[in-house]
């Protein structure tokens, strides 16, 4: 057999061999994408409605809908209407209007709960090695939002013939991936309020390992500019957000690693009322969570370089603050079961023994909540908080009693404010300007009194003192504080 032969040999043998790869893969494939939707049912927040899965050798689609429990969402509020009791005869008001009907009272209860939101979504999926002849890879897969057609027509407004969204997906053989979105920009006048919008697109990127172990996120959206006729006019420009993080646990809602959030602006004006104007400038958020010997550490950090509100202007804000030296173990469990539970009452009250489980190892390793800075430069100086906050010697019995746990918190702050920022506080609840002036006034006259006292050092415009509890005592600079 000479080297030609050999080399059509070797392509028809690819060639035969290809489909039952592609097929294969597909049927992996399959198994990865159902995968997320059975971890869904699992789920307190999302129910899956509808999923139907046709496989073929060389592509398949998915279509799935999911349903979002929104009144199980943390933070989710019910309506609180009273519902009438319920009586054999209605009973007429006594004003002779018409007499209250419990079975529609209890309809418009229910009408008033936070309604499910249904998501219906297609993945046309190409199957390996070769997913559309693009690279190798398990699969490519491009997602199409199913939108009724009211929902179309109003998008179309917007955007146009573009598409408000591009979803694209790509799996690894290993089990890793890359989830890619896009919005295009645009440029329109709504119909209603006949204000001007831009909106210069948005473009994200997911990247994650074998079974969303490690998850990394990009997101870049230059701007948006909202102009009314009325001169009213909001704006933000440079949202970018990068994230890095590992689940600390198998299966737990527990991530370590950092993130990394800021807006370069945002600017709202108010021709008509000028004290509703305001400017923000370099804000940035960003997160550091690490892990050692299961003692779990996190640390926030806020910070706005300028901002502008009430026609005040303050600069280099900062509000770091974070926790040291939480049973990491003890709060993945008690994460998961507040997932699990998804805000249901009756669950809710289960977390009781998961806590009364976890409780003792947790104060055993004294954790400790930290106030690193809070603070803010002002035309006198700068304002800055400083504390820590940590439970000494408990157990979980004293959380029983709450007079005994008061003796186990030892915390302490400092504190630095101006005069002036202090004498506006003494005033800020009143409107009335001779009121606010007597606020401030008797804000003046105690201040005094405590620096006579001791319990603040005064330092031309600074006040400062060191606040401290400890045993059951409070001390201000070091002396026992009474009024």
């Amino acid at each position: 057999m000479n080297k030609s032969t050999k080399l059509i040999a070797v392509v028809v043998a690819l060639a035969a061999s290809y489909p039952a790869a592609s097929w294969y893969t597909g049927k992996r494939v399959e198994a990865k994408l159902t995968e997320s939707n059975d971890q869904a049912k699992s789920s307190p927040y999302v129910k899956v409605v509808k999923q139907d899965y046709k496989r073929g050798v060389f592509s398949s689609v998915q279509d799935t809908t999911l349903e979002l429990t929104l009144a199980n969402f943390p933070g989710a509020k019910k309506s609180d209407l009273p519902l009438p009791e319920a009586a054999e005869t209605p009973q007429a008001p006594a004003d002779g209007s018409a007499p209250v009907d419990p079975a529609a009272a209890a309809a418009n209860v229910e009408a008033k709960e936070p309604k499910p939101l249904q998501i219906h979504f297609i993945n046309h999926i190409q199957h390996g090695p070769l997913p559309g002849f693009a690279g190798f890879g398990a699969a490519s897969i491009k997602t199409e939002l199913v939108l009724d057609a009211e929902s179309k027509a109003e998008l179309a407004k917007v955007f146009g013939n573009a598409s408000p969204l591009e979803i694209s997906s790509r799996l690894n053989y290993g089990g890793s991936g890359r989830v890619t979105i896009s919005s295009p920009a645009f440029n329109t006048v709504l119909e209603k309020d006949k204000e001007k919008v831009v909106w210069q697109g948005l473009t994200m990127e997911v990247g994650f390992g074998k079974d969303y172990k490690d998850v990394n996120v990009s997101l870049n959206a230059p701007g948006l500019t909202v102009d009314g006729q009325d001169g009213k006019a909001f704006k933000f420009a440079g949202i970018s957000v990068k994230g890095d993080v590992s689940v600390a646990y198998p299966a737990t809602n527990l991530y370590l690693g950092k993130t990394e959030s800021s807006i370069a602006s945002i600017n709202f004006t108010d021709p008509a009322e000028a004290k509703k104007s305001f400017t923000l400038e370099q804000f940035k958020l960003t997160t550091d969570a690490n892990l050692k010997d299961d003692l779990f550490d996190v640390l926030a950090k806020i910070g706005v370089g300028k901002f502008t509100i009430d026609q005040q202007t303050y600069s280099d804000f900062h509000y770091d603050y974070g926790v040291r030296r939480l049973h990491a173990p003890s709060l993945a469990k008690i994460s998961t079961a507040y997932s699990k539970a998804g805000g249901d009452p009756e669950k809710m009250a289960a977390l009781k023994t998961v806590w009364e489980e976890v409780a003792p190892l947790v104060l055993q390793k004294e954790p400790e909540l930290f106030l690193e800075r809070l603070s803010v430069m002002t035309a006198d100086g700068e304002a800055k908080l400083a504390g820590t906050a940590k439970v000494v010697g408990a157990t979980a019995a004293d959380f029983n009693n709450p007079m005994l746990m008061l003796t186990k918190i030892q915390s302490s702050l400092d504190v630095t404010l101006t005069e002036g920022l202090v004498a506006k506080l003494g005033g800020a609840s009143q409107k009335d300007p001779e009121m606010q002036k007597a606020a401030m006034d008797a804000m003046n006259q105690q201040v005094s009194a405590f620096v006579e006292r001791g319990y603040i050092n005064k330092n031309g415009k600074l006040l400062s003192s060191k606040i401290e509890w400890k045993q059951g005592s409070l001390t201000v600079n070091g002396k026992p504080f009474s009024r």
